[in-house]
């Protein structure tokens, strides 16, 4: 699971340049995306899954590409807007540097500070080491190096979203951006980072080509390494075959740069160059961020919190679950779901997941009670909650499946002696 933080400023984005009608329409075309995962994504201190993660920002690029928009230029506004500390989920941020603060009260350079810390505050990177760091003239000149564990698995593409999450460091801190930011070499492919945009082929002559042109060429990433006057111990990675771009290659439509000039692709780390002015210290680092947060207590997060609303009731995800006492029964949308012993966990669950929010439940909690277990000696409540689960997954009765019940909400036994509701929308339950 990882932090929501760069879903929720791509989200924030989404709410404030685009009509809810069209984001509810980017939302809309996939199952996925449904009331739990946009509250998920928007609120403070909420984690996602990182193929939720990668769902997300992969549809947020192509749908940017179909409006004939530069996924850049989308990037380039988030950072923009917390440049100027404009919808910048403040109380957020802040708490994810409270760790950290007496550090940067004491710090001679803030930015190389936030270049230390990234392996604490972004966990999704693995293996950060710098490869050289050097000051030449009052510049800093840094070579660092990480991997992705899962390749791919956040985004298709991450390099746009590196870049954009590494700026945001200093600008949190009330400090300017980094000067200059290269990509000597990406793990991401050369044909994944044209994001179908165009085509490549591969000829055996050992170059690349587009639309007839030479654009990338076989080299190994020893020769990356041995480019940029670094060095790598790991003399197997060092073998490995990449394209180095011999041309940058543009989206002709919307003007992105897919393919970035003398960058490694396919390359077993990624390595970024890091270029900017030595010593830059903000006398009160954390004073904008402070700022912001106060500010967020009156009327500038309204607009944005009026989005949302509008957005989720959009999205019309919303279900009503109604047990009946008469018969002892549970309907969805005013469709028969289950009845007896069956409805009767369900009904449980639903009336503390309704009153208290709450998703974990333990099996002994309804085992206690005997109008679900009768037989305290034999509960066999394992076998009544598989019955829920089946009618909910519509599998008990295959000529009467349960048309959808599984979009709005499922039970996961996903440990020993208990287990979890997953509310997908919006649930609205009573009693008659």
């Amino acid at each position: 699971m990882l932090s929501n933080l760069f879903l929720q400023l791509t989200h924030i984005e989404l709410l404030i340049s685009y009509p809810v009608k069209e984001i509810a329409s980017l939302a809309k075309r996939d199952s996925r995306f449904n009331v739990k995962l946009l509250n998920d994504i928007y609120f403070e201190d909420s984690f996602v899954d990182e193929g939720l993660h990668r769902l997300m920002m992969n549809h947020v690029v192509n749908w940017l590409y179909e409006r004939g928009e530069n996924p850049d230029a989308f990037v380039q506004r988030i950072i923009d807007r917390c440049a100027a500390f404009e919808a910048v989920p403040a109380r957020s941020v802040l708490r994810s540097y409270l760790p950290y603060i007496s550090q940067f009260y004491s710090t001679k350079d803030v930015r190389q500070l936030c270049l230390d810390i990234i392996p604490k505050r972004y966990p999704l990177l693995s293996d950060w080491r710098f490869l050289r760091r050097d000051v030449v003239d009052g510049i800093r000149k840094e070579f660092v190096s990480f991997r992705f564990d899962t390749p791919g698995m956040l985004v298709t593409n991450p390099m746009r979203w590196f870049n954009g999450m590494v700026q945001l460091g200093p600008i949190f801190l009330n400090t300017p951006p980094y000067e200059h930011m290269n990509f000597k070499a990406s793990q991401t492919s050369f044909v994944e980072a044209l994001e179908n945009r165009v085509a490549a082929e591969m000829k055996d002559d050992g170059y690349v080509y587009v639309n007839g042109q030479k654009v990338g060429k076989n080299e190994s990433f020893a020769d990356c390494i041995a480019e940029n006057g670094l060095e790598w111990p790991e003399e197997a990675e060092k073998k490995m075959t990449c394209v180095k771009a011999l041309e940058n290659v543009v989206d002709e439509k919307t003007g992105a740069v897919l393919i970035h000039k003398d960058c490694y692709y396919g390359a077993p780390v990624s390595v970024v160059l890091f270029e900017y002015k030595a010593d830059v210290v903000a006398p009160e680092p954390f004073n904008k961020l402070m700022s912001a947060v106060v500010k967020q207590e009156f009327d500038s997060w309204k607009p944005i919190q009026k989005a949302q609303e509008q957005l989720l009731e959009a999205m019309n995800d919303s279900v009503t679950v109604i047990y009946y006492k008469t018969d002892d029964s549970i309907s969805v949308n005013s469709k028969h779901l289950m009845r007896n012993v069956p409805a009767r966990i369900l009904r449980n669950l639903l009336r503390e997941y309704t009153a208290t929010g709450r998703e974990e439940y333990e099996n002994r909690e309804f085992k206690r009670d005997p109008a679900i277990c009768m037989d305290p000696l034999r509960p066999n409540f394992e076998s009544r909650l598989n019955r829920v689960i089946a009618h909910i997954n519509g599998c008990d009765d295959p000529n009467k499946p349960s048309e959808g019940v599984k979009r709005y909400f499922e039970i996961e036994r996903h440990r020993r002696g208990g287990f979890r509701f997953v509310p997908k929308c919006k649930i609205i339950f009573r009693e008659e």
